[in-house]
């Protein structure tokens, strides 16, 4: 194994410990966030059940206890229904892609575009022959998967030395409307070998974790693999 880190190991190191530890993050900025409102404005103290109030310059409070309304989606049930029975109702993902948006919200626009005579970026039968940019693929896969240890089993399966490149190659597939193979129903040797490689770890990490674990560095590699493909972040 190459002791050295590449680009593309390092990056998807980030982004798998990104995406596993995005739930402690949230959970830490909400307690913070909690404890400087109840600070209240220039240091006053809110008491348990009134509302947050302010001290503007003028000398006047304001009540600040509404919160702001949630932004209405830019289509209705209608722009669904038009893309729905359109030509277009296969090409959610294809058209999120192109225009930097989800796939829901894909629907909801092509559907609103369609009932306004608006042509979209591509023909009702183009879709599968576009050409995509790596990141678009990398992006149309991301929306297929719910969590980072998923995206890392298929990446196993798959079989590619890279995560950046195996992410591209099968979000491709995707946009070609094909399918991709099943997620491994269990983990082998050889693909928490892989999973190890592929989240960015090398051989430094390996022997980290072999001391840790009182173990060789094959079984330490093998163990590490297993856990992340599992979602469990690792003692490092």
């Amino acid at each position: 194994m190459d002791e050295s880190r590449d680009t593309s190991a390092g990056k998807e190191r980030a982004e798998g410990s990104a995406f596993l530890r995005v739930g402690t993050t949230a959970a830490a900025a909400c307690l913070i966030a909690g404890s400087i409102v109840g600070l209240g404005a220039m240091g006053a103290l809110a008491t348990p059940g009134s509302a947050y109030s302010d001290v503007t310059a003028s000398g006047a409070v304001s009540t600040a206890d509404e919160q702001p309304k949630a932004a209405l989606p830019s289509y209705t049930e209608a722009d669904l229904a038009a893309f729905a029975t359109s030509a277009y109702a296969d090409d959610a993902l294809n058209l999120a892609v192109v225009w930097e948006t989800t796939p829901e919200d894909a629907r909801g626009k092509a559907g609103a575009k369609i009932l306004a005579g608006v042509p979209l970026p591509f023909g009702a039968d183009e879709a599968t022959t576009m050409s995509y940019t790596p990141d678009q693929q990398r992006t149309a896969l991301q929306y297929s998967f719910d969590t980072y240890p998923q995206l890392l089993a298929l990446a196993t399966a798959w079989g590619s030395g890279d995560m950046i490149e195996a992410k591209a190659e099968m979000g491709a597939v995707l946009l070609a409307h094909q399918s991709l193979p099943a997620l491994p129903a269990t983990v082998t040797n050889d693909q928490a070998l892989r999973a190890f490689q592929l989240a960015g770890f090398d051989d430094s990490d390996a022997v980290k974790l072999a001391g840790l674990w009182q173990t060789d560095t094959y079984s330490a590699i093998v163990r590490a693999g297993g856990e992340i493909l599992a979602g469990k972040d690792l003692p490092l």
